[in-house]
């Protein structure tokens, strides 16, 4: 974008009109290449705004100084029923939003109260200057543009940089019962260190001010979304929240809250798993969330314990004396595969040793087994391939997976039941 800043009119593109990411059948929107692959997902999206709709947000509109394709701030300003303002500095975005804007109103059968500039989201002077109603703001929303590919997730990273928008719109922000309403969208594998550096930014800005960390999960071993709610978007009561996102696009999430603000990794309790154990791969999301063991006390039976085998990566693993008893319908989606263990195999995974690890398996009645471990992604499928086709010969009836619990040379081959 050069020159000023301006209001962009809808406009339609439909060359480029696509289904709306894990949204409702016929709902279209204008995304490119790109925006296909980082637009956040419409059941994401809902999910959030209607979590907002409980938090008595003060009158105002609705800023995101970073809008993108727009999703997010169209779901806020249809769900909330609040104007919207989105900015963003490239100006085939910014017009794709507006687009959005109005194709997503449509479809809801809703008035489309979104505004969208194309300018610099951190001068927000310049940005309201082409407005002449009084601006201020119920909500903040701000998911900043982070390098493909980036391995420390640093603060300076993000475009546009969070300190530096914070103070371009603190002084429009409304307060509410708890002060301005913010969220924030962040790197998913921000460490324990890049938190403490956001919130330190925020408690520059409004000290003591209320926080919840978010985790969300669609499974499959990784952290989708990982977000801060500040203020009177946040939960009082709770510092830390889990969300996992159904398959169902029209089903509830599930949410585990807890009470304070520590986050905290469980601790390893390596007592190597032995064979009748019962072995269970957990979200790592949920994990991460700090609400793992929160919800392992829910579902251990009479007086079983849980034993932290691995707590970081893709793959948490705990072992337990019983099968775990799930209440909730979408307790299952908080587990990766749990099953027994029936074999511990002393070698290493690879195409050397493939087949005597079938016929192994073979001996213990399986025959179907899915590596659940940490592989180059090169050499994961390769393997895999090997043992099933091993396996074909096998007249067993157990299906499993092999793993292994960090850095231990047994292999470990789990029945599911």
């Amino acid at each position: 974008m050069t020159g000023s800043p301006r209001v962009i009119d809808s406009l339609l593109h439909p060359e480029k009109m696509n289904m709306i990411p894990y949204g409702p059948e016929g709902m279209q929107v204008h995304l490119d290449d790109m925006a296909r692959r980082l637009a956040t997902p419409w059941q994401v999206c809902m999910i959030r705004a209607r979590q907002l709709e409980g938090c008595n947000l003060p009158d105002g509109m609705v800023i995101d100084p970073a809008c993108g394709a727009g999703l997010q701030l169209a779901a806020l300003s249809n769900v909330l029923g609040k104007e919207s303002l989105g900015v963003d500095i490239d100006e085939s975005r910014a017009e794709m939003a507006a687009t959005n804007q109005q194709l997503i109103s449509d479809f809801l059968g809703m008035q489309c109260n979104a505004k969208i500039v194309v300018g610099d989201g951190t001068k927000a002077p310049e940005v309201l200057e082409l407005f002449s109603a009084e601006n201020k703001f119920a909500l903040f929303y701000f998911d900043p543009a982070r390098p493909v590919g980036s391995t420390t997730h640093a603060l300076d990273e993000m475009n546009p940089r969070l300190n530096i928008v914070l103070d371009a719109w603190k002084p429009y922000l409304m307060d509410g019962e708890r002060g301005p309403a913010l969220v924030l969208d962040l790197s998913p594998l921000l460490s324990l260190e890049r938190r403490g550096e956001v919130e330190s930014l925020v408690d520059e800005r409004w000290p003591g001010i209320n926080r919840t960390w978010q985790w969300a999960s669609r499974g499959s071993g990784r952290i989708d979304r990982l977000s801060l709610w500040l203020g009177t978007a946040a939960d009082p009561d709770n510092g830390r929240r889990f969300i996992r996102i159904p398959p169902d696009q029209f089903s509830d999430p599930l949410e585990l809250n807890s009470v304070g603000h520590s986050i905290e990794e469980p601790d390893i309790q390596k007592i190597f798993p032995r064979k009748g154990k019962q072995l269970t791969i957990l979200d790592s999301a949920l994990v991460s969330s700090g609400m793992a063991s929160t919800w392992l006390d829910g579902v251990l039976q009479n007086e079983d314990r849980a034993d932290w085998q691995v707590t970081v990566g893709r793959r948490p693993i705990v072992t337990h004396g019983e099968p775990l008893s799930l209440k909730h319908e979408l307790d299952p989606l908080l587990i990766q595969c749990t099953g027994k263990v029936v074999s511990l195999v002393r070698t290493t995974l690879d195409e050397e040793n493939i087949e005597s690890i079938a016929e192994k398996a073979i001996d213990c009645g399986f025959n179907k087994l899915t590596i659940r471990m940490g592989l180059p992604p090169e050499v994961q499928p390769v393997l895999q391939r090997g043992l099933d086709r091993l396996l074909r010969r096998s007249n067993g009836t157990k299906k499993g997976f092999i793993t292994r619990t960090g850095a231990d040379e047994h292999l470990l081959l789990c029945a599911e039941e």
